[in-house]
């Protein structure tokens, strides 16, 4: 799926096959999925504190229509990681990663519109993995900015249910997810449209999980993770868990055994990372790799959750 350079773009066959071989192992003859159409939009992210503009943009994806559905439809934002959206960058396009083009095919095919913000491109990024602390400019917190101009966005479209928008994220965006969802920040509270539900895959739970830091999300979360991620460890998140027992705002954590960061990529070895600053045991690197086994669980889990959230 290339979609920047031109305002329109359709997957091709081969990411069709991607996708759908990432989820599924259909019959070698059978038809493959019908495209997706992915058109590139327009936002605006505004810094909260020094109302500094920013002009972004993103990849809208709408829902398969059926016979037994109608819009507006249900919409989920959705935020990449620190490697960013892409895999391949080449003659000013950009080229979906199998992570995304996954997601947005068991999204879309479920029903739902999806919008793929880009936080790096269009800032000079490409990934933000190997930065030190010291240059994570663009950092979660600051990202949260753009699931603001992704919220404004989406609520001004005719197909979208301003009713029922889900924000997602991976890792980096996973991290932004919480930050966006936060209601101690002063911006997130007075949002006038909030998220009704919101999944994070391998989140960066640690800025929330001492007891003094204020965590209370505005909507349900689901968070999903490796048992053995070395890299946002799960400990972090199961702290959060505990210090919100008894909150009137649901959080389902679920860690699935023998499974590591970026588990859902598909096709994706497992092997260890050493240049990944600031994380990890010095020295010894992180560990990233795919688990069919976990994604499959991951995916169920994500689809009920948001089909109990948003398909009231």
């Amino acid at each position: 799926m290339r979609i920047w350079g031109t305002p329109l773009a359709t997957f091709c066959a081969a990411a069709f096959m991607l996708a759908a071989s990432a989820l599924t192992h259909a019959a070698p003859n059978s038809a493959p999925p019908a495209p997706l159409e992915a058109r590139r939009v327009a936002l605006t992210s505004v810094d909260g504190k020094g109302g500094k503009a920013t002009s972004l943009y993103g990849v809208w994806i709408k829902a398969r229509k059926s016979l037994n559905s109608k819009g507006p439809y249900p919409t989920v934002i959705a935020l990449h990681g620190c490697g960013g959206l892409y895999s391949i960058v080449k003659d000013g396009r950009g080229e979906f990663t199998p992570r995304h083009l996954a997601m947005a095919r068991v999204l879309t095919d479920a029903g739902y519109n999806v919008l793929f913000p880009d936080s790096f491109t269009p800032r000079g990024r490409r990934s933000t993995c190997q930065d030190t602390v010291a240059q994570r400019e663009i950092s979660a917190m600051n990202r949260r900015f753009d699931v603001q101009a992704a919220m404004r966005w989406v609520t001004t479209q005719p197909d979208v249910d301003v009713k029922r928008i889900a924000l997602l994220g991976w890792s980096h965006g996973a991290s932004t997810v919480l930050a966006s969802l936060n209601l101690a920040e002063t911006d997130v509270a007075v949002r006038k449209i909030q998220p009704r539900a919101a999944v994070a895959f391998y989140p960066d739970c640690r800025p929330y999980a001492k007891p003094s830091e204020p965590f209370k999300p505005a909507a349900p979360l689901l968070i999903l993770m490796g048992e053995n991620d070395d890299w946002t460890p799960p400990q972090a998140c199961e702290a959060i868990e505990q210090k919100m027992q008894g909150s009137d705002t649901e959080l389902a954590l679920r860690l699935y055994p023998d499974t590591y960061h970026d588990f859902d990529a598909p096709g994706l070895p497992v092997h260890v990372r050493m240049d990944v600053a600031g994380v990890g045991k010095r020295g010894e690197g992180v560990t990233s790799g795919a688990n069919p086994d976990a994604r499959t669980q991951a995916y169920r889990s994500m689809l009920n959750f948001l089909d109990a959230k948003l398909n009231y």
